[in-house]
């Protein structure tokens, strides 16, 4: 009954890292996927920031600070968007780097030593040491 009782309270620690490792992998999940989402979103609006550099022209006429300012605002849209996307990506990255050392390094699974397996082990020399009032008892009815 020991060693059943030391193998559970092993299966136990092993079951409670498991579950610790599913939630890292969760919370990294979720970050992975809403940097996903950003990076998708602000590289389809640096398209459009693209093509509004290029084809979006100002009529003639339009007088110089008004191009200057449309300019300038479609400038640091792009620079905007590009630093979103080229974040997005980092932070995608970053994640999947700190999931991997979670993982590796502090999160890992319990193995049991040597010395525990020994420890959880029943010898029958053990048996031939007791004493004979032992060696002959009534379980659950005399203490010794």
């Amino acid at each position: 009954m020991r060693q059943e009782t030391e193998y559970q309270i092993m299966d136990f620690r092993i079951k409670q890292a498991e579950l610790w490792r599913e939630d890292v992998r969760d919370i990294i999940g979720l970050t992975s996927v809403k940097m996903d989402t950003y990076l998708i979103v602000n590289a389809v609006q640096l398209g459009f920031t693209v093509m509004a550099f290029c084809e979006g022209r100002l009529a003639s006429g339009t007088p110089t600070w008004l191009v200057g300012c449309h300019t300038l605002s479609l400038a640091g849209a792009f620079m905007y968007l590009l630093m979103s996307v080229w974040f997005s990506m980092h932070a995608s990255i970053t994640a999947k780097s700190y999931e991997t050392r979670l993982l590796t390094q502090l999160v890992r699974l319990p193995v049991p030593s040597w010395t525990q397996l020994e420890g959880a082990r029943t010898y029958g020399s053990t048996f031939e040491k007791t004493n004979t009032k032992q060696m002959f008892r009534v379980p659950f009815v005399t203490r010794y």
